[in-house]
């Protein structure tokens, strides 16, 4: 127990049982929680210290009385900044005194803790009090408060009066957005508010303060059928997020018209419309001007923008990817931002994947999505449905369901509309309204106005709404359907079709369009829209005078869905021919809604809808959205094989563009469409179409390791047989079908196809397909005899690519770079390119790169002979590569897991895997696959098995096919050949290696111990000791320079095996050495097979 001088705070919330009453059970204990939440972080800002919790408030406790004055003030200026937000609006009572007071058992005891306690209970809502005292304590600090004197009060249960003073503060005044709320988000629904989704309002605003409070990244996604107030609810919490400070962007979609990208381009022409032009600027030139070409406000405002630096559609896309993330990001560290996009059951692919490359990507920042759907849509949208279960995977991302309203929400509901609590015969009919709508709101609401205009309900002399009539003669619609249909009727049949037209152009239409359609002057036409607009039918853009949209998703559908076949098609074309006349021939982003009317249209259109599904399928193909593109190229070739007699050009065209599409989206059938279209444009002698479907037949790099695609090597030839010697796109075909060819066939073959295309290529003076051939060229010519050459062109290859900018060029050049050096052991040269590997994979931030770089990482480990690591980036690249559909996976990880496993002494336990393989894996030669499979066995001490297999081998001449697998075979069955200890294989293999004796075994993202270490053991076992000794110490001086642990013990352990034998002076002592240390570092590193056979060694020598 202790005597202490300090200033006391209590507070209390005003009314807290009348909320309680007012709002259901878990939205009171939310907005306590939420109160106490600020009070507590007010408390921690100013220096205070919670006491206790006191029912509806807090006792905290001060040593400095002048934090304790501020902290009153800033709880109140809190708490109303927080009111703003909410729909129930918090009170807040603040009593404070000061003195000496006991301190006994984390409590405090004395006459200024009743005083402050009185004078909370003394408050008016909004109020602080504080007695004298406080004020004296404070001082001079004291004066940067504004004080009123409130004389001397008459506190409960003291016999003196207390000197009192009120602090006059102001609320804090409101943030203004640097950009406005989207016009769609802009004003409140009049007549669906969120009455009786206080809970899930909560749940968003709650992810609002999480992402505003913190770095973070939030989705949530709010789903239900239509008309259950989903919009409603999102564009309410982004209200709040805006008023808290936020950035809102918004972005829909409308069923059938999505563009590409079309939810982001919305919502970044929301924000380059807006933002500070040098914000602007300095986002172009930090994340390039990749979204200038889709978003017009960029284009507008930036007329100087830079070029891509991408050299083509998939590298532009990569950076598109980038770009989002990275702005957005860059965005939020000024302001957190909120995405909300609505109906994502008729979102774009584009749009969808980037919203999932958004949620994985690993950037800070502060953002939060949130979305909108149908339920009831997902059978009909696989993209969304496929889209949502990769979503689900990622940590931040949540689902909030919304189902009808129960009784006493639609009664709420019609309690807020009414603007007054209902009479016993309205809350008889909000009971038939319940059963009638199942609590859907937006019904809820529609019968309500049904009723207004039948004259069923009516308003009273006092305002009050009231029954006409007795409830059991009051008839209900019996779906909404009636009502909006009985809503438009009452305009008048000029305002159904004018109404009906503006369905046929979608959710969203513009006044030119529609005056084109219909051929109605514009004034007679703004006055049906305006009594469309009275009537709640249509709403028009605040911030776009002409631009209207319907009040909702259901008017328009129910408009749609009235007209009849022939009038609906009719209305089709008139629209069409509108836009057409609105375009002026120039139908830039709207090609596609042309494509839409036109196959809509009556028949005789055919040649329209063609040539829009075409164009629209072209446009979205530069738009980098290859999914859209993909659909209107099955469009346009559905149309022409239903139509008959189409032009072959035309239809060769459309092959190719959807070949393409599908190779772009990661659809396996783009090689069978590229090679028929190859072979239609041979067969016609169209040189142009035959190149573009071979390089477009092209994924970067051959087909799949160990494997040859024979018909792609034919189409390659065909192109090669009608280009001209000099044409550049000549060389490219030569790299390509390089690359093809680097496995089953001539060495001597691929380097004349090499030698002619990079001939070509610097003859055409351009960087990026030189860059591009010498990326291309690299896997094939990977073997020992062409490492200096392989190297050169690999350093070229990197600096020209740096010099152009472009990233994905970048990150193959750097990565060929990197093997080529490790292939000499030089680990500097290797680190520096792995960081500039791993600096364009994190800037394109996409599945393939961070496959890429994660591979040639465990490459990196296995080199340090750090398993742990290598398994590490091993299972993580096979990971993202085999979600992101890359074929050569699998068999990367099964190799690095091999040599992993060789570290650590467990190869032998994969020989019935490496079986399984060879068998499922016919494109492989077989004798690679037996390399591995002797060196497992000699790893188990199965020698008998090793040397069947080597038998085998020299029955063949000790020959494996002359690629970059050659040298890793050829040392596999070198470490087979060892422990045999059999002469005849040793010499025939030795020949063949020696050679290479300061290379490095590394390529496909697995590395071995030097080549002069299996030279050595070669000559061991020939006899040729002192042979032996010098490539030994070769070996270990490689793996000391590279740091390559397991390396060098595996060398020290043959090394002194050999010395053993050998037996000369020294030797004997220099082998104890060398096993102890090959020992020591086996056991450190869990090298098993290293350590056994060490200490085995050891053994023996005593």
């Amino acid at each position: 127990m202790t005597a202490e001088n300090v200033a006391l705070i209590f507070t209390d919330i005003v009314a807290s049982t009348e909320l309680a009453h007012r709002v259901a059970p878990e939205t009171a204990d939310q907005v306590r929680r939420d109160h106490f939440a600020i009070l507590r972080k007010t408390l921690s800002d100013t220096g205070g210290t919670e006491v206790k919790k006191l029912g509806d408030g807090l006792m905290a406790v001060f040593t400095s009385a002048s934090a304790a004055l501020d902290c009153g003030v800033a709880m109140q200026q809190a708490v109303e900044m927080d009111n703003r937000g909410l729909e129930h609006a918090v009170g807040l009572r603040v009593g404070l005194s000061g003195g000496e007071v006991i301190h006994e058992d984390d409590d405090y005891f004395g006459d200024p803790v009743i005083e402050a306690a009185r004078l909370c209970a003394a408050c008016e809502p909004g109020q602080v009090l504080v007695s004298e005292v406080v004020r004296l304590m404070a001082g001079r600090r004291s004066r940067l408060l504004n004080f009123r004197s409130c004389g001397e009060l008459r506190l409960k249960g003291f016999r003196y009066l207390v000197p009192t003073v009120e602090i006059l503060w102001e609320p804090v005044e409101a943030i203004e957005p640097t950009i406005p709320l989207p016009s769609r988000l802009g004003t409140r629904n009049a007549t669906v508010n969120v009455v009786g989704r206080e809970p899930e309002l909560s749940l968003l605003a709650e992810a609002a303060k999480r992402v505003l409070a913190c770095d973070g990244r939030e989705v949530v996604l709010v789903s239900g059928e239509a008309g259950q107030g989903k919009t409603t609810l999102v564009a309410e919490a982004a209200r709040m997020a805006i008023g808290n400070g936020a950035c809102v962007l918004f972005g829909h979609s409308e069923e059938g018209l999505a563009s590409p990208y079309q939810l982001f381009v919305e919502a970044f022409g929301h924000y380059a419309s807006h933002a500070d032009e040098d914000r602007l600027r300095g986002l172009v030139e930090l994340h390039g001007s990749e979204w200038g070409r889709l978003v017009q406000a960029f284009a507008e405002r930036m007329p100087d923008l830079p070029p891509s630096k991408a050299t083509d559609p998939d590298s532009e896309r990569y950076l598109l990817f980038a770009a989002a993330v990275a702005m957005l990001a860059d965005i939020s560290q000024d302001e957190p931002v909120v995405l909300v996009f609505d109906d994502l059951q008729w979102a774009d692919s584009g749009s969808l994947a980037l919203l999932r490359h958004l949620t994985a990507a690993e950037h800070p920042m502060r953002v939060l999505v949130l979305g909108t759907f149908r339920d009831s849509e997902l059978p009909r949208s696989p993209e969304l449905r496929d889209a949502l279960g990769l979503l689900w995977r990622h940590h931040g991302v949540s689902r909030v369901e919304l189902g009808g309203l129960d009784r006493p929400g639609v009664l709420a509901l019609m309690e807020d509309v009414a603007g007054h609590p209902l009479d016993a015969i309205g809350v008889d009919l909000a009971e038939a309204v319940y059963r009638e709508t199942d609590g859907n709101p937006f019904f809820v609401t529609e019968v309500l106005r049904h009723l207004r205009d039948t004259g069923a309900i009516q308003q009273d002399v006092a305002g009050r709404w009231v029954a006409s009539g007795t409830l059991d003669k009051t008839v209900l619609p019996e779906s909404v359907r009636e009502v909006i249909d009985g809503r438009v009727v009452r305009l008048g049949p000029e305002a159904e079709r004018v109404l009906s037209t503006a369905a046929i152009i979608g959710r969203d239409f513009d006044l030119d369009v529609l005056e084109r359609a219909t051929r109605i002057p514009t004034d007679a036409l703004l006055d049906i829209l305006d009594s469309a607009a009275a009537s709640s039918l249509v709403n028009e853009a605040d911030d776009a005078p002409g631009r209207y949209s319907f009040g909702h998703a259901l008017i328009q559908h129910t408009l749609y869905e009235n007209l009849r076949p022939a009038r609906r098609a009719r209305l089709h074309e008139l629209v069409a021919l509108a836009l057409e006349d609105f375009c002026g021939g120039q139908p830039g982003t709207r090609v596609g809604e042309l494509a839409r009317h036109w196959m809509n249209a009556p028949p005789g259109n055919h040649s329209k809808a063609v040539r829009y599904s075409y164009e629209a399928a072209d446009a979205a193909l530069n738009s980098l959205a290859p999914d859209a593109a993909l659909r209107h190229y099955l469009t346009a070739l559905e149309l022409c094989a239903g139509e008959g007699g189409s032009d072959p050009v035309l239809l060769l065209d459309l092959a190719i563009g959807l070949g393409t599409a599908q190779r772009q989206t990661g659809d396996p059938s783009f090689r069978s469409t590229l090679l028929d279209a190859a072979r239609q444009a041979a067969s016609r002698g169209d040189v142009d179409r035959l190149v573009a479907a071979c390089l477009a037949n092209d994924r970067g790099l051959y087909s799949a390791v160990g494997a040859t695609d024979g018909e792609k090597v034919e189409a390659l030839e065909m192109s090669l047989q009608v280009l001209p010697p000099t044409h550049p796109d000549r060389a490219l075909i030569l790299a390509t079908l390089c690359s093809e060819l680097a496995h089953g066939s001539s060495l001597d073959r691929r380097q004349a196809l090499a030698e002619e295309a990079i001939g070509i290529a610097e003859a055409s003076g351009d960087d990026v397909v030189i860059v591009k051939v010498l990326n291309h060229l690299h896997l094939p010519l990977q073997v020992p005899s062409m490492l200096e050459f392989t190297q050169a062109r690999a350093t070229e290859a990197l600096v020209r690519a740096e010099r152009i900018g472009d990233p994905v060029l970048t990150f193959w050049a750097a990565q060929w770079r990197a093997e080529s050096a490790a292939r000499t052991g030089d680990l500097g040269e290797m680190d520096r390119c792995i960081a500039i590997h791993g600096a364009m994979a994190e800037q394109l931030n996409q599945p393939v790169f961070a496959w890429g770089h994660a591979f040639v990482l465990s490459l990196r480990a296995q080199i340090a002979g750090d398993t742990d690591l290598a398994e590490q980036y091993a299972t993580e690249a096979h990971a993202i590569g085999t979600k992101g559909g890359q074929p050569d996976a699998s068999r990367i990880f099964g190799g690095q897991y091999n040599i992993i496993s060789g570290q650590r002494g467990t190869q032998s336990e994969l020989v019935p895997l490496i079986e399984k393989l060879a068998a499922e894996t016919p494109d492989i030669p077989r004798a690679f696959f037996m390399s591995v499979m002797a060196k497992a066995h000699v790893e188990g001490d199965r020698r008998d098995r090793a040397a069947e297999l080597l038998e085998e081998f020299a029955a063949a001449g000790y020959q494996l096919p002359l690629d970059q697998l050659w040298l890793t075979g050829m040392v596999d069955f070198a470490e087979a050949a060892i422990e045999c200890r059999d002469p005849a294989h040793a010499g025939a293999l030795f020949d063949q290696l020696e050679p290479w004796a300061d290379q490095l075994p590394a390529t496909g993202g697995s590395a071995l111990v030097p080549v002069s270490h299996y030279l050595g053991g070669l000559a061991t076992v020939l006899g040729r000791y002192d042979e032996a000794d010098a490539y030994f110490a070769r070996s270990a001086a490689m793996s000391v320079r590279m740091g390559a642990k397991f390396f060098a013990a595996r060398t020290d352990l043959l090394w002194a095996r050999m010395l053993v034998e050998r037996g000369g002076p020294g030797d004997m002592a220099k082998a104890r050495s060398l096993l102890a240390s090959a020992r020591d570092v086996a056991s450190a590193q869990s090298y098993g097979v290293i350590e056994r056979r060490a200490v085995a060694a050891l053994a023996e020598l005593e």
